[in-house]
């Protein structure tokens, strides 16, 4: 599959994220789940224009920007951090919150097992550098919303082995 068909594929996912994130955040209960789903939101659109700058520098034969992984981490590590669940909430609020971040985990684990794979298809070294830090963006979205569903599972002594939703 040629470069181009790749980020044009990328491109698509980003915006399906986005766009679901944005619909979702609604249905959210928890307001620390709700200002998770905006980040989120807004990390996804930030993602579909650094594809579509890339792209257009591929087609302008330009050189092509990468952020520095570790910086990333760092600016998700602290959002990370600052992320708790409201204690006020009821295990209702939290089971139909629960529900909803299950789909964006899944969504999230999608976009870095795409990224992966196109990290290991590609012979391009540029190429390769760009579909690696758009996966590590995309493994500190999964850490984001893990940490949610943990924070649920532990809350509500979910943790038993068995999720029947």
């Amino acid at each position: 599959m040629a470069l181009s068909d790749i980020l044009d594929i990328a491109e698509k996912f980003e915006i399906e994220g986005y766009n679901f994130y944005k619909s979702k955040r609604d249905e959210i209960r928890s307001s620390t789940a709700k200002e998770t789903f905006d980040f989120l939101a807004n990390m996804e659109k930030e993602h579909t224009e650094y594809i579509r700058r890339v792209k257009e520098k591929i087609e302008n034969v330009e050189v092509v920007e990468t952020n520095d992984s570790e910086t990333t981490e760092e600016f998700f590590e602290k959002r990370l951090k600052s992320q708790k669940l409201d204690e006020s909430f009821s295990k209702e609020n939290d089971l139909a919150d629960l529900s909803i971040l299950r789909m964006a985990l899944l969504i999230e684990k999608d976009f870095v097992n795409y990224y992966a794979k196109a990290y290991e298809t590609t012979v391009d070294e540029k190429a390769k550098k760009i579909f690696k830090m758009l996966k590590n963006w995309e493994e500190q979205h999964v850490k984001l919303v893990e940490e949610l569903i943990k924070e649920i599972y532990d809350r509500n002594r979910l943790d038993l082995g068995f999720y029947p939703f």
